[in-house]
């Protein structure tokens, strides 16, 4: 069954992004998730080597997953899911910054398990006490995706630069999931 696509309105967005100031890695993670629209498990499978802080490119050439209880690493779902998105500065500098806090290879790794990312469990359970937090709808993780997606479409995004963004197979598969922004 199709799951019906939710927002955050820009109250909520506000309410959210103030809820997780005073968590520096939450924060981070979905400020970066706002920001860029990857699916969880591609953000999740993030490694320094991945962002070139000079030029602000980052590659996306993975995802996390889980398997009954044990994370796995694996290419992303189709070859358009693997794909190079150049960040605006704001967005490098920040994760210039958070960088310095990061003793691991990975961008979000696990707070309590050694040389992991942060799981999809995990992500999924902190999502819910922040939006709590924040006086928000309860919405899934993909939702912040079609959060970005919808706010840059409004900003003025072309659709077919925002389908590379989003590692979609073609422009129409973006058309198609956002035809009533467009």
């Amino acid at each position: 069954k199709t799951v019906p696509k939710q927002i955050l309105n820009d109250a909520q967005l506000e309410r959210f992004m103030t809820a997780i100031q005073e968590d520096k890695v939450w924060h981070d993670f979905f400020y970066t998730e706002l920001t860029t629209g990857l699916r969880r498990g591609e953000l999740l499978a993030l490694q320094w080597d991945d962002l070139h802080l000079k030029t602000g490119a980052l590659t996306v050439n993975k995802q996390v997953y889980e398997v009954k209880g044990q994370l796995q690493v694996s290419v992303p779902k189709t070859r358009a899911s693997i794909r190079r998105l150049v960040l605006p500065p704001g967005v490098v500098e920040v994760l210039r910054q958070y960088q310095k806090t990061v003793d691991s290879r990975w961008m979000f790794p696990s707070p309590v398990k050694e040389d992991i990312p942060i799981t999809p469990g995990a992500v999924r359970r902190r999502l819910q006490i922040i939006l709590e937090r924040a006086g928000c709808k309860r919405i899934r993780f993909h939702d912040l995706r079609h959060t970005f997606a919808t706010l840059s479409l409004e900003s003025g995004m072309d659709v077919k630069t925002l389908s590379a963004m989003l590692g979609h197979v073609s422009a129409a598969t973006t058309l198609d999931i956002y035809t009533h922004i467009t």
